[in-house]
């Protein structure tokens, strides 16, 4: 009996060692497997979640792929640093996502004192005696001075704001007075020189046949005839050309001459 019994164990030991082993390569194998799974998919996790985050400051852009969750730690992996005062578009707090811009905006105040000059008040006194267009000066003034304190903020090196703490004026400014004449001229007193000085160089028989322009004031033959002219401008006598444009000032006032019309007030 105790053969029978030491010959089923000799037998039946092989079978138990095998079926162990057997266990413990399946148990490795799957757990290898596993691991592989495991590794895997965290590389396909990391390609999915790294975002392309674009940063523009300093006048540049910089492009970052990263795996940053927020706003601050992509800034801190694109080396962007921010000064105490400096804007962010974006909160550091905030997720970052795909196609992210962040716009950074550098801020820099300044603090200035600096004299200014008081632009002198002007007062104008008409006088109806006098022709339009003429001044006299009465008195000349004089610009004053203050001291401006002011705080100037810059936003990327441009100025965005500023704001004037104090004020105070160090010398008052004197008043500039202008007397104005307001009687209007008549034909007769208008600046007729001037303006044959500037058309023709006062000269009564000055041509422009390219562009059709004739004597002292550079008549065209329709404005010739407008004024009453027969002929050609330059084949009158400068006494009758003046009359002559001094009709078609009535009729037309200055604007019959485009250019040389501002003299007439000189």
């Amino acid at each position: 009996m105790f053969a029978k019994r030491n010959l089923r164990a000799v037998l039946i030991a092989p079978l138990l060692v095998s079926l162990i082993l057997g266990s413990v390569e399946s148990a490795l194998a799957s757990n290898t497997s596993t691991s592989r799974t495991t590794i895997r998919d965290a590389v396909v996790s990391t390609r999915i979640t790294a975002h392309q985050v674009t940063f523009k400051v300093d006048g540049s852009t910089r492009q970052l792929s990263t795996n940053a969750r927020t706003v601050g730690e992509a800034m801190k992996e694109a080396q962007v640093t921010l000064g105490p005062l400096d804007l962010v578009s974006t909160p550091l707090a905030a997720s970052v996502k795909q196609n992210l811009q962040v716009q950074v905006t550098r801020i820099k105040v300044k603090h200035t004192i600096k004299k200014v000059k008081i632009a002198a008040p002007v007062e104008k006194i008409k006088n109806a005696k006098m022709m339009v267009g003429k001044t006299i000066v009465k008195a000349k003034g004089a610009p004053g001075l203050k001291e401006v304190d002011a705080v100037t903020t810059y936003a990327n090196g441009k100025v965005s704001s500023v704001e004037i703490k104090r004020s105070t004026v160090l010398t008052a400014p004197v008043t500039k007075v202008v007397v104005v004449g307001t009687r209007p001229r008549t034909v007769d007193e208008l600046n007729w020189r001037a303006v044959a000085n500037c058309e023709s160089h006062g000269n009564p028989r000055s041509s422009d046949s390219k562009y059709g322009y004739y004597g002292m004031y550079q008549f065209s033959l329709t404005a010739w005839k407008t004024a009453g002219g027969t002929g050609n401008p330059m084949d009158a006598s400068a006494a009758e050309q003046t009359m002559r444009a001094k009709r078609l000032y009535k009729i037309r006032g200055a604007g019959a001459w485009p250019y040389c019309g501002r003299f007439f007030y000189r």
